[in-house]
C-alpha cells in the first residue's frame, strides 16, 4: 500500500507530500500553536461498503503529521475485497524524497463494523503507540518514535486514483488532547467540500472534542 502525508501536509501546514496519491474530502486540524503539540487522540471510523472498484488500493484513516515528517496513521485498507483490512501504521520520513513503511498485524472488518483508533504519546520511551480496535476489540499495535504530533485529520485515499466511488462514512467519538492548551487550535479546522463536523474545549483549549465527522460520498476518477 502506498500512502501520503498528501491533503494533510497542506491542511496542516507540515511537511510537502512524500508520496503521490489521490485524496477524497477530508476533516483535519493543525498545526498546533507555537509549544503546544497533540498528546493523546481517539476517532471511530463506521465502516462504509466496499469500494465500488476492485482495482484501486483504497484507504481511510485518521492521521497525525509530527515534527519528524512522520505520519501516524491506522488504517482501514481495500483492495480487491468485500472487506476491509485494519491495521496501524506508521509512514517515517528517511530524507528530503523518501519514507518507509512499518505496518503492524491486524485484522478484517466489514461495513457497518466500527474501528477505533488510538494514539497515545509515552514520556519515557518518546514514542506514540497506536491502539486499534474492532468493535471493541484491540486488533493492532504498533509504536514508533516519530517527534512530537503537530496536527491531525482524517483521509479517504486511492493509491492511483482507480478506487471508484467510497460511500460516506462518519468518525465519532474524536478527541485530540494537547500537551499545553492552545485556545485558538479551532481556527485551524479545515473541512473539505460536504464534509461536517466541529471541535469545542470546556477546559481552555487543553483537551478538544469533535462532534460527529461525515464524509461524504466520493468517486475517483470520475
Amino acid at each position: 500500500m502506498i500512502s501520503s502525508q498528501g491533503l494533510l501536509a497542506v491542511a496542516l501546514a507540515l511537511t510537502a507530500p512524500l508520496a503521490e496519491a489521490a485524496m477524497g474530502p477530508a476533516f483535519s486540524t493543525g498545526p498546533v500553536g507555537s509549544g503546544s503539540w497533540i498528546r493523546e487522540a481517539t476517532s471511530t471510523l463506521t465502516l462504509p461498503k466496499a469500494p465500488t472498484s476492485k482495482n484501486g488500493d483504497t484507504s481511510l484513516w485518521v492521521g497525525m503529521g509530527t515534527s519528524n515528517g512522520d505520519l501516524i496513521q491506522s488504517i482501514a485498507d481495500n483492495w480487491q475485497s468485500t472487506n476491509w483490512d485494519i491495521f496501524a501504521y506508521t509512514l517515517k520520513k528517511t530524507g528530503d524524497n523518501s519514507q518507509v513503511p512499518i505496518q503492524a498485524p491486524g485484522s478484517t472488518a466489514k461495513q457497518g463494523d466500527k474501528i477505533t483508533m488510538h494514539y497515545k504519546y509515552d514520556d519515557a520511551s518518546g514514542n506514540y503507540t497506536q491502539y486499534v480496535s474492532v468493535n471493541g476489540n484491540q486488533v493492532s499495535t504498533l509504536s514508533t518514535n516519530d517527534g512530537h504530533a503537530e496536527g491531525f485529520g482524517t483521509a479517504v485515499e486511492c493509491a492511483a486514483n482507480d478506487c471508484g466511488t467510497i460511500g460516506a462514512h462518519t468518525w465519532s467519538d474524536t478527541q485530540i488532547i494537547l500537551n499545553t492548551a492552545d485556545p485558538n487550535y479551532r481556527q485551524t479546522m479545515y473541512k473539505g467540500a460536504g464534509v461536517t463536523g466541529d471541535m469545542s474545549t470546556s477546559d481552555g483549549g487543553k483537551t478538544w472534542v469533535v462532534s460527529t465527522i461525515s464524509i461524504p460520498q466520493f468517486s475517483f476518477g470520475s
